[in-house]
């Protein structure tokens, strides 16, 4: 099995874990320059590389988070929009999107763009 693991930019390690951890993100690593969360149940991990120097309004590193189907991102996002999410940062409510796919994003306190959407099977 081949895994694909985002590596995002953070100005502060603790902002980014405080800020992950509110959608049930975990520290697995942190090290000086380097950080790593995962969501066990979801089997989601983020990485995080520290730039002091990262802004939030002209970051514009994303990812895509590919859940197996339109109900599983809306069950995630369901999950998800309890969180209380601090400005400026954004938990976008799910689209269902002309290409078929039913997607949301987040963007984070540094302007990290993690979209997440389920596309329909292919039949």
């Amino acid at each position: 099995m081949t895994e694909t693991i985002p590596i995002l930019p953070s100005a502060d390690f603790d902002v980014t874990t405080s800020f992950w951890e509110r959608f049930g993100f975990i520290p697995r690593g942190r090290w000086d320059e380097y950080l790593v969360l995962r969501h066990e149940r979801l089997a989601i991990e983020l990485h995080f590389w520290l730039d002091a120097s990262v802004d939030r309004w002209t970051n514009d590193v994303a990812c895509y988070l590919r859940f197996p189907d339109p109900e599983a991102a809306r069950a995630c996002h369901a999950e998800w929009s309890h969180v209380e999410v601090p400005e400026p940062a954004v938990l976008s409510s799910p689209r269902d999107e002309p290409w078929g796919a039913t997607e949301f994003h987040v963007i984070d306190l540094h302007g990290n763009l993690v979209r997440a959407g389920g596309f329909p099977p292919v039949s």
